[in-house]
């Protein structure tokens, strides 16, 4: 429900708009004069009279958007000229309206403003530093910590499961650091060809080998200065791992054909969803490369230990579309295994079948993969291909024709198996 305060000093005025505004599901307040306004409770939108006793309704829209400037100010009047409205606007008011308005002129500017209003907030609560979402106390404390290792150049080793926002993390943390002017270098150790390691983190000359058709400065002399990101990095070969720990000892890199090596200043964040301590100990992990990386181990909690993060992201993948009660509900009680990044896909879906601005219980309920401790076979397999499907309109920017193509099938059969996994 909309939060309305009105600002009005003629009572049948006010009245009137109370009846009327309150017939359209808006929980309103009447202030005769702008100080009973700067008194009354927090509310979501202002509707206030221009010409009121004592303060001027210009005036009570500088002290509202001195106390919050996001706060959503229209302006109304009986008698408004051109000079009125441009100073109203200058100040700050989000709509100006001249006596007699059409009802559902003034129930549309209001909720208009409504939604402005709560778009902001959200923008406001997600972007924490580098975007990451930290409602919860335990990501919070998270924050708190990282943005203190960002301040000493250590390198730091972040865990947790997939998908949880360690990127995300690692960004925020380079961001806080002293190299936050430097480049940050993302790099997926899971991608590089073996043949192409040296070329990849080192660079390579023009001409040392069959396709090297120009000079390359590689990841290690692009992030010089700065941060350099390796993405689970525990899926490095054992002769990678021995060359990245080369570089990170000596602090220089020789590009492949090159006769000589340069210095390069670099700080190394590194992710794994893996346990590096375990492969450190059991020795498919090199220890002296393992403490090389972990200077500073930092591990993310995952999705189902913070709702309050889930409930946030929540509605910022579902933005401009809101989540019923019932919906959200169904959300709390998922365990999410793929964290985040399957909480996006599963909205991401449930936003292509939803017939109105909102999604219920109904449009997620078919979308949940069965519970990690159900075995039944089919009912995990649709759960894979659910997820597959969702991830196919993400990269395809929800074009079906795309996303059927990205899965190797004929985009005619589409709704065949929309209907088969719902």
């Amino acid at each position: 429900m909309i939060r309305l305060l009105i600002v009005e000093d003629e009572s049948y005025v006010a009245e009137s708009l109370t009846a009327l505004l309150e017939s359209r599901g808006f929980a309103c307040e009447v202030a005769a004069t702008a100080e009973e306004a700067l008194e009354a409770p927090a509310c979501d939108v202002v509707l206030a009279d221009l010409k009121l006793p004592g303060m001027s309704g210009l005036e009570l829209l500088r002290r509202l958007k001195e106390r919050d400037a996001t706060q959503p100010v229209l302006l109304l009047t009986g008698h408004g000229t051109i000079r009125d409205a441009v100073e109203a606007m200058r100040e700050g008011a989000l709509d100006f309206l001249t006596k007699p308005i059409e009802p559902e002129v003034i129930v549309e500017r209001l909720r208009k403003a409504a939604e402005r209003r709560q778009i902001e907030r959200e923008r406001d609560r997600w972007r924490v530093g580098s975007g990451v979402v930290a409602e919860s106390g335990s990501m919070r404390e998270l924050l708190k910590r990282v943005e203190q290792i960002a301040a000493q150049d250590v390198s730091v080793l972040l865990s947790g499961e997939s998908g949880t926002g360690k990127e995300l993390v690692a960004t925020h943390l380079h961001q806080h650091s002293p190299r936050c002017q430097g480049p940050l270098v993302r790099v997926h150790c899971g991608a590089i060809p073996a043949a192409l390691f040296e070329s990849e983190f080192f660079g390579h000359r023009k001409g040392a080998f069959t396709g090297a058709t120009d000079d390359r400065q590689g990841w290690f002399a692009e992030a010089d200065g700065g941060t350099l990101f390796l993405d689970e990095v525990g899926t490095l070969p054992a002769d990678g791992q021995a060359k990245l720990l080369r570089a990170l000892e000596s602090g220089e890199v020789r590009p492949v054909g090159a006769s000589f090596s340069r210095r390069v200043d670099v700080r190394v964040v590194s992710a794994t969803n893996e346990n590096l301590e375990q492969r450190r100990d059991d020795g498919s992990f090199r220890p002296d490369l393992y403490y090389r990386i972990a200077g500073v181990p930092v591990a993310l909690p995952p999705l189902r230990d913070r709702f309050e993060d889930l409930d946030a992201l929540a509605r910022r993948f579902a933005s401009p579309m809101t989540i019923t009660e019932s919906g959200a509900a169904v959300l709390r009680r998922h365990r999410w295994p793929g964290n985040v990044r399957e909480l996006r896909n599963v909205i991401a879906r449930a936003r292509l079948e939803a017939d109105r601005g909102e999604l219920d219980a109904s449009l997620f309920e078919p979308l949940l993969p069965a519970a990690s401790e159900d075995l039944d076979l089919k009912a995990r397999v649709r759960g894979f291909e659910r997820e597959l499907f969702a991830e196919a309109l993400r990269r395809s920017d929800g074009k079906k024709s795309d996303a059927a193509r990205l899965l190797g099938i004929d985009p005619s059969n589409w709704a065949y198996h929309a209907k088969r996994l719902r």
